[in-house]
């Protein structure tokens, strides 16, 4: 059997992958009937209250450096509900913009952290409460830098010149869960990729990577995830992570298709991978699951858009094998109701862990796979309020028809940032 059939040239190869696609779009679902009923903005905060082990000699140096300003801070990276109207923020990796090659950090110690919060009804505005930065085992705060050559090299400044050093033990932390049971964080970061487990303190007692990726960090690495994952592209690792509510099952999203976008099979391509876990010992998680999740046709978005463009930035658990995912692409995001129940997992399939079943043109239906079922939600464009296509947090509150979302204004890197901020939209039905 074939893993994919061949089919002339580019546009051959999307209208195939479209059509296949098309497939597993629910009936009869659509965006109608959403109303976004607030929208809350982070107050100026200076950039020390998220990290107090950095000195103020480190923030002058960050200015100096080429960062406009250091007071609106990233929040929404990653999202995740608390309940009782308290939420979860996640920042990534820091202040960093691009170079040739590479991306400049003028705040190299910044330590990626979590930020609990709860909304004020009557200002408007995202309350912070006690921030918690990321550490080793032993208390040192991590940093957000590259692990290994091959990716970004990292640089000083907006001069590129002066590069900084790797960091085995950095991460670019991109969702969160909290486990219900107050034991810890789980989250998901981009360098390597990687899955991690912090405990209730902050405190990164393991972390997964796929098989292979080894890493001398200053704490635990186990190489379990499927090896195809390491083939993700530059800055495109895991980015999505949804927590069942028994704390026991995780789901693990790339926010892009594997391979090169030298090769235009995989240029074209419209999938991403994703992974299920048994967490139920975090110490100890399990590959169960290994799937393939499709994106949307570029041409939906009200932007022109190509494949290499479309990104999964963010997810939620609803019920079972049900998740929410947030895609977006130039002009808007989409909210998803994605269900694995009868998606093939690919670790019982012989080819499950080739790259070649990644590529634009493939004939799933001959190789028996079947990809997740999924229902559209939310276009954002359909709303005046959401003024960005940087949205990179998806939660669903406690009557499980009120999301929140949360934009990742990347630190105000240029200085044309806004703060961050949290839309609520509440959808015509409850998920749940």
């Amino acid at each position: 059997m074939e893993r994919w059939k061949p089919v002339a040239g580019f546009m051959g190869l999307m209208a195939v992958t479209l059509g296949l696609l098309g497939l597993f779009e629910a009936r009869g679902a659509g965006p109608e009937g959403a109303q976004v009923v607030g929208v809350y903005s982070l107050p100026p905060t200076p950039i020390r209250a998220l990290n107090p082990h950095l000195r103020q000699e480190d923030v002058d140096e960050a200015l100096r450096r080429g960062w406009p300003v250091a007071d609106r801070p990233a929040l929404g990276s990653g999202l995740f509900y608390l309940g009782n109207g308290r939420f979860l923020g996640l920042t990534d990796r820091g202040p960093n913009g691009d170079c040739p090659g590479g991306k400049f950090f003028p705040l190299p110690r910044f330590a990626p952290v979590l930020l609990p919060f709860r909304l004020d009804e009557a200002t408007k505005t995202i309350r912070l409460e006690a921030p918690l930065p990321l550490r080793t085992p032993g208390g040192a705060p991590l940093t957000g830098l590259p692990n290994r050559e091959g990716e970004d090299v990292p640089f000083a400044s907006t001069e590129c010149k002066e590069k900084l050093p790797l960091d085995p033990s950095g991460v670019d932390t991109e969702d969160v869960a909290a486990f219900p049971d107050g034991r810890g964080y789980l989250l998901v970061e981009e360098n390597s990729p990687s899955v991690l487990f912090a405990d209730a303190r902050g405190r990164v007692l393991v972390r997964y990577t796929p098989k292979g990726v080894r890493l001398p960090a200053r704490y635990p690495v186990r190489d379990i995830l499927p090896e195809v994952l390491a083939l993700r592209r530059n800055n495109r690792g895991l980015e999505n992570l949804a927590l069942s509510g028994d704390g026991k099952t995780a789901w693990a999203v790339l926010q892009s298709p594997i391979g090169s976008t030298r090769d235009p099979a995989f240029d074209g391509s419209l999938v991403a991978r994703a992974v299920r876990l048994d967490v139920s010992d975090p110490l100890r998680a399990r590959v169960t699951g290994l799937y393939l999740v499709p994106f949307s046709d570029p041409k939906d978005y009200p932007k022109p858009n190509r494949p290499r463009d479309m990104k999964f930035s963010a997810a939620s658990w609803v019920e079972g094998e049900k998740i929410l995912l947030l895609e977006r692409a130039e002009g808007g995001a989409r909210i998803y109701l994605v269900d694995f129940s009868r998606a093939t997992n690919l670790l019982d399939h012989p080819k499950g862990d080739s790259p070649e079943l990644d590529k634009a043109g493939t004939d799933y239906a001959a190789l028996g796979i079947r990809l997740p079922e999924r229902r559209l939600l939310l276009e954002t464009w359909r709303h005046p309020a959401f003024d960005t296509d940087k949205l990179e947090g998806v939660a669903l509150l406690e009557d499980g028809r009120t999301l929140a979302l949360a934009d990742d204004n990347d630190f105000a890197i240029t200085g044309k940032e806004g703060p961050s901020r949290l839309w609520l939209v509440r959808l015509p039905e409850a998920l749940r």
